[in-house]
């Protein structure tokens, strides 16, 4: 829609019309058409009529009015915060029914407080500057979101203590909201922990030394498990000790999928890190059958019995061909992958060219306390040789990797299964990457404590439900980044994260005002923000808007 000045010749004399005109698609070519007339020209002129006209129009289009006002210095600013990443988290919150949720688990409390306002605070927080609470009800203040002006210090703290109250109901209304037809029946589910410390000992007898992620084991620790379905969705979180193993981990949380999301199979799929003898007991007296990944070099069975056997292999794909083979009652599958394979030859090669070179010149010694150099080796009357015998027998293990399973599943399908898990763990390390536990400054309620690291899983929940999108619009702007249904591969990202994540922070809303009327004023969309609008279904907001 435009103003358009026709003239018109009448009486032998040229008269100047202002129209408001619109141009419209019909049969394929663009008409105009006049929506209505203000008259001529030179009249509205004489009387004024047109810079009263255009001054009622302005005085109802805050870009204009603004635009203008700037040229003549009348602005007063008033700050600018961070608006997109809101904008957008925003939108899966609500598709996912949290808002909703959360409304509807405050209502007969007295909090005092809009909680649901308080939980997507605090979420995402750990999506964009992690950090304690107390530095949360500070951070509240650079963002653009409503409601947030009105969180406090205690509102964060009320908020954590209530989301572990609330994880069981939270943790299924996700569950409910997600399935889809693939998740509807047969389950493979992919497990996984890590670790968070405590400073001080506040906590002992609750959190316990163990083993720690971060290299911390002086430190009281908790072990955090999450499972998740293999398109890479979190499905559930757990809290134990720090010192808590895996073989009793693993069991529970598996028993918690059956009985609180209703699953009626569920296969445990892990690599050869969470394999132990007590944990494969642990699920076969449970029940769940499992597909595991199994050491090659240093179990006898799967050494002799398993990579020593004969037999043709399938070949599933140009990097997969696959091999059940039969010991006793346990099944195993060997997978072969011909680049891998390659890749493998070629390192072995490097090695033993860089052992020749130094045993010729007597510098060996050097290279002994790497394990990788130093398996090739062996000693004889005080010097060093190369050991033929450990080559040849390495060579057995190039592209190969063997699985443990007792599923029923066809020997392609086991295989596959195990192959998922090499992205879904890439996926688990990058979110963690993302969303961070620490640092974590409750001391009164371990409720807190807990609720502090629900909060992390949910910002972990969205920003895996972000990176769906992506994928998925993706795949609509490129096909060849189609992303399969059953997230057998995972698709290309648009962009790296933490470039959208920065290119979406760069959209921020200006408060300014103008004849003490606030206005709110979008910077420009630079580099994937539009990406990220496009991906959740979020039209980004007008340039300018009275608030």
């Amino acid at each position: 829609m435009f103003a358009r000045v026709k003239t018109v010749r009448a009486n032998g004399r040229s008269y100047d019309y202002v129209h408001i005109v619109e141009n419209r698609r019909e049969g394929g070519r663009v008409r105009q058409r006049i929506l209505g007339s203000l008259g001529r020209l030179d009249a509205l002129l004489a009387k004024g009529d047109l810079e009263r006209v255009i001054a009622g129009l302005v005085a109802h289009c805050p870009k204009v009015k603004l635009v203008q006002a700037q040229k003549e210095d009348r602005l007063a600013a008033e700050g600018d915060r961070v608006w997109g990443p809101v904008l957008v988290f925003e939108r899966l919150w609500e598709e996912l029914g949290l808002a909703d949720l959360f409304h509807e688990l405050g209502r007969h409390r007295r909090l005092g407080f809009d909680v649901e306002r308080g939980a997507f605070a605090l979420v995402l927080q750990r999506l964009l500057a992690p950090g304690s609470d107390l530095a949360g009800s500070k951070w509240i203040d650079t963002v653009e979101a409503r409601g947030f002006e009105k969180l406090r210090l205690q509102h964060f703290y009320k908020t954590v203590g209530l989301l572990w109250r609330w994880e069981e109901k939270i943790e299924t209304h996700l569950h409910e909201r997600g399935r889809d037809l693939f998740n509807d029946g047969l389950d493979v589910v992919f497990f996984d922990t890590t670790s968070t410390y405590f400073e001080g000992v506040v906590w002992d007898g609750w959190a316990r030394r163990g083993k720690s992620r971060d290299y911390r084991p002086q430190n009281l620790q908790l072990v955090l498990g999450v499972v998740m379905r293999r398109d890479g969705i979190p499905v559930t979180c757990e809290i134990w000790p720090g010192n808590t193993t895996d073989a009793r981990t693993v069991v529970p949380i598996l028993d918690s999928l059956r009985k609180r999301f209703r699953i009626r199979d569920v296969v445990f799929v892990s690599d050869r890190g969470m394999v132990s003898a007590a944990n494969l007991k642990a699920l076969d007296k449970a029940g769940y059958p499992y597909i595991v990944g199994m050491k090659m070099r240093g179990l006898l069975d799967v050494r002799e019995k398993v990579l020593g056997r004969a037999g043709r292999y399938r070949v599933v794909d140009t990097n997969l061909h696959v091999k059940e083979v039969q010991v006793g009652d346990r099944r195993y599958v060997i997978c072969f992958n011909p680049e891998r394979a390659e890749k493998d030859r070629k390192d072995r090669e490097a090695i033993l060219e860089r052992l020749k070179e130094k045993l010729a010149r007597g510098g060996v010694k050097t290279l002994i306390p790497h394990r990788g150099f130093r398996r090739y080796l062996k000693a004889q009357r005080g010097a060093f040789t190369i050991d033929e015998k450990k080559v040849r027998e390495d060579e057995r293990y190039d592209g190969r990797y063997v699985l443990r399973t007792t599923t029923f599943l066809p020997a392609v399908e086991v295989a596959e299964a195990y192959k998922q898990l090499f992205w879904v763990e890439r996926l688990w390390r990058e979110l963690k990457s993302v969303v961070e536990v620490r640092p974590i400054y409750h001391h009164k309620k371990k409720e807190n404590v807990k609720g502090h690291i629900f909060g992390s899983f949910l910002a972990l929940y969205l920003s895996a439900m972000l990176r769906r999108r992506l994928h998925e619009q993706a795949a609509k702007d490129h096909p060849e980044w189609y992303l399969p249904p059953d997230g057998s591969e995972p698709a290309r990202l648009h962009a790296p994260w933490d470039e959208l994540m920065r290119d979406l922070s760069q959209v921020r809303a200006v408060r300014v005002r103008l004849e003490n009327q606030p206005y709110l004023l979008r910077t420009e969309m630079k580099g994937h923000a539009d990406f990220a609008f496009r991906a959740v279904g979020v039209r980004p907001p007008s340039a300018a808007q009275a608030i």
